[in-house]
């Protein structure tokens, strides 16, 4: 469900008011350690996709400032929660599709969920194989054959569009250290500014969502 904000009280309002009469965007790509969070991974003897799609969500659903969307009326509001929406290669036709799961309970109930739908829609050829989208979907790339050191999302007529959207790219060894790019839209960044004030920004940046936090959720 989402949550109206009381527009009388809100810290944002201004803020939300001058970008919606002035819609700009601007993307973020930061390099992150995943070395500790790789060996974790096959420590529990867990599929790293779903993982990282679980461990994106989790972090996200903490954060009020990453859940954000817009009534039917285009008033701001908070979701109370989001799912994952993320992208199914089809190497055959070079396509992909976009499969939405619930979370469910635990990691151990959304691997569940997640290979019921892999078996029901994952060989689909449509964009859209599993009916119902809700609209409260965390949008969710993986490319594990791309290395990028920049990515760059520019939605068409997106200025209603509040949610960030994440693309995860190939991870490089270097030094004993596995690090990949991951990209963020504004919202991660304005989340930062807000909370560590604009000294802190790079510091946050390299342990921001979907990697912070990562102690905190249980793999089983």
């Amino acid at each position: 469900m989402l949550r109206p904000l009381d527009l009388t009280t809100w810290p944002r309002r201004q803020i939300d008011q001058h970008f919606r009469q002035n819609p700009c965007a601007f993307n973020v790509t930061v390099p992150v350690d995943v070395t500790a969070f790789k060996s974790r991974v096959q420590e529990a003897g867990r599929p790293f996709v779903p993982v990282l799609i679980y461990v994106i969500c989790t972090v996200v659903n903490r954060l009020p400032a990453l859940r954000m969307g817009l009534s039917d009326d285009g008033q701001p509001g908070v979701w109370d929660s989001i799912l994952p929406l993320y992208t199914v290669f089809h190497p055959e036709t070079q396509t992909f599709s976009a499969l939405w799961t619930r979370l469910g309970g635990g990691f151990d109930e959304f691997l569940r969920n997640d290979r019921a739908d892999a078996r029901a829609y994952g060989s689909s050829p449509d964009y859209r194989p599993k009916p119902g989208t809700p609209p409260n979907v965390l949008n969710i790339s993986v490319a594990p054959w791309l290395g990028f050191s920049a990515f760059e999302l520019n939605l068409g007529e997106g200025a209603d569009y509040l949610l960030p959207i994440f693309t995860v790219g190939r991870y490089e060894e270097s030094a004993g250290r596995r690090n990949f790019r991951t990209f963020g839209d504004a919202a991660s960044v304005e989340w930062s500014v807000e909370q560590s004030g604009p000294q802190q920004i790079q510091a946050r940046a390299t342990v921001h969502p979907p990697f912070q936090g990562l102690e905190a959720v249980h793999l089983g």
